[in-house]
């Protein structure tokens, strides 16, 4: 079967290439086709990218206006996130099949995924009012960012911008979210901004309240060829969890604090070399509490990560491409709970070299990378990639990539006195994609094809109670996705993945990840008012039935969000939003219903950015 799509897939790609206008000129390429930069790759021009790249721009998010970073990342094709009840539970993020823990997370670059828990992921840690850009790589990217990128990496883009902003909105059961953003240029060379946030969300159960408030500092100096920045994230969320096990908990809460303070600094020393160098500290907490639960009425998780990478962009002769770099981490853990501490401000650390070059003769880029990674008391890895990128018309590109990828297990998983194995080795994938991408600046089109195969794979394993080394799985799948604009007031957006997965311990499918996903933005834009819609489709899918202890189905469930945003003058608009449009019952993860309808109604202030 998989044989038959590949073929399918190759033959179309072929017969599509040959009735394509002849390739122009560079300087005609350049005009007609979207080239944006994208960062997370390692500067490169998107036309030109091995790996398969989603990026959601600033205008997008503007028209969109998308619940959060997990109805952002749902934008993409190859990626799921399914939550486990309201907007700020957990939720379980799925690129191209592969789990939470192996998604790596970036805010401009810095890492900010927490060694401390890996069983799910809160995507509250960022307002998705502060973003300007998301830069999504469906498939691993190990070779550049070790360990976690085994499915993928995401990085999301701040803004920094001159110019301010401001909204305030009121809704259902006491909601609100407000957001303050102000950016300031002093002199010629200093930018200033800070952002902040109060987000309050409840469906008027009991005990599902929850409370998100953000602040941002960046500062940027800029003088000639030399860059520094400054900046510091602060996350505080505070939630009740309205159920578990199917009952309802009154008394179930938790508390989750994320700070990131940051200095990227850059120099550029010529029109062919820039040094990169990257600082950062990232603290992380989380606190759960219920005085019901006899088995566990508290505990803590702590992590403190501090992390160091340089590296240096060159070419020669704008043909031979050079990206390398080093990357130093260490990391501190702590977990604990009511009886216990299991793991007493335990450290570890690892140091990393990478080097990618490539060969660029502008219709064809060949393109080959290699990382070593070494931490404390596990073996070195290595982690190649080899991959093309061939235009084949002015705006069509076909490319393939092959790579190898990891995730070192973490310190809960090899020391944790009650379930921790010292013994655990490094999971380990590897992965072949090809694909078609057409880039012009009405329409975008992609399509690929994908497998991927892991071994070594961590759980927790019935007959010791301990985490092991259980599982092999084999995951194959399409991504389908476009984006087209019509007489430029009509945008329409959608992502279809088909997805096929194999664990061959238990002989049966992935839990949780569905063959069919669908996503469709749509947005009709005139002088007058703006009106917005997005559809999100999960299929039948494989869960875990926490009531009966057993593996079972959870039902198809597709939801609508509507956006209404009427300009009043050049500076204010009014804004509405209601998600869950038709009210509909459902569950993203099997035990924990979704949130029921929601409406939001406010104001937004925007003064125009300067150029």
């Amino acid at each position: 079967m998989h044989q038959k799509i590949f073929s399918l897939i190759v033959i179309s790609l072929l017969v599509f290439s040959f009735s394509l206008p002849a390739y122009a000129d560079e300087k005609e390429e350049q005009e007609s086709m979207v080239v944006e930069t994208v960062e997370v790759t390692g500067e490169t021009t998107l036309n030109k990218t091995i790996q398969s790249v989603s990026v959601i721009t600033g205008d997008d998010l503007k028209k969109y206006h998308p619940e959060g970073i997990k109805s952002i990342l749902n934008m993409s094709a190859g990626f799921l996130t399914l939550s486990g009840g309201h907007y700020g539970q957990m939720a379980y993020s799925f690129a191209r099949g592969a789990g939470t823990n192996q998604t790596l997370f970036l805010v401009d670059g810095f890492k900010i995924t927490d060694p401390a828990n890996s069983l799910g992921l809160n995507l509250t840690f960022l307002s998705p009012h502060l973003i300007e850009k998301v830069e999504i790589v469906r498939g691993p990217l190990s070779n550049m960012y070790g360990s976690n990128a085994m499915g993928g990496v995401v990085n999301l883009v701040t803004r920094n911008k001159e110019g301010a902003e401001a909204s305030a909105f009121l809704g259902s059961h006491g909601s609100y979210d407000t957001n303050v953003f102000l950016s300031k240029k002093i002199g010629d060379y200093l930018n200033l901004s800070v952002n902040g946030s109060l987000i309050r969300y409840s469906d008027g159960l009991e005990n599902d309240e929850f409370k998100n408030n953000g602040i941002t500092l960046k500062s940027n100096y800029h003088y000639k060829d030399f860059k520094v920045g400054l900046m510091a994230f602060g996350n505080f969320a505070d939630s009740g969890i309205p159920l578990n096990l199917g009952l309802p908990t009154p008394n179930r809460k938790y508390k989750q604090n994320n700070f990131l303070l940051a200095l990227p600094l850059s120099w550029v020393f010529n029109d062919h070399s820039k040094l990169n160098l990257k600082l950062s500290h990232n603290s992380n907490k989380y606190e759960f509490e219920d005085s019901d639960d006899p088995w566990l009425p508290y505990y803590e998780n702590k992590s403190i990560v501090n992390e160091a990478r340089l590296n240096f962009h060159t070419s020669f002769a704008q043909v031979i491409k050079l990206h390398t770099g080093v990357d130093y981490s260490d990391q501190k853990i702590l977990n604990r709970d009511s009886f216990s501490t299991a793991i007493d401000n335990e450290k570890t650390h690892y140091i990393s070299a990478f080097v990618n070059a490539g060969l660029d003769l502008k219709k064809f880029l060949l393109s080959a990378s290699l990382r070593y990674d070494k931490y404390r008391d596990i073996d070195a890895v290595f982690s190649p990639q080899v991959g093309f990128s061939y235009l084949v018309a002015k705006k069509f590109k076909i490319r393939g990539a092959y790579s190898q990828s990891f995730r070192a297990p973490t310190l809960p998983e090899l020391l944790n006195p009650l379930w921790g194995n010292p013994e655990l080795e490094v999971e380990k994938g590897k992965s072949f994609e090809i694909g078609a991408d057409l880039y012009t600046k009405p329409v975008i089109l992609s399509a690929v094809y994908f497998t991927s195969n892991y071994k070594n794979l961590i759980g927790f394993s019935p007959l010791t109670f301990r985490f092991a080394n259980l599982s092999k799985v084999d995951i194959s799948g399409i991504e389908l996705s476009t984006r087209f604009t019509l007489f430029e007031t009509l945008t329409l957006q959608a992502a279809y993945t088909y997805l096929d997965t194999n664990d061959l311990q238990y002989e049966r499918e992935l839990l949780r990840r569905p063959k069919h996903a669908l996503s469709a933005v749509i947005s009709y834009n005139n002088r007058y008012f703006n009106l917005g819609s997005e559809m999100t489709y999960v299929g039948k899918r494989l869960d875990y039935n926490e009531l009966t202890w057993s593996v079972g189905h959870s039902p198809a469930f597709n939801t609508f969000n509507v956006l209404l945003f009427v300009p009043v003058n050049d500076y204010f608009s009014i804004v509405g939003k209601m998600t869950n449009a038709f009210d509909k019952e459902y569950q993203e993860v099997m035990g924990y219903p979704a949130p029921s309808r929601r409406f939001l109604i406010g104001i937004k202030y925007r003064m125009k950015n300067r150029d």
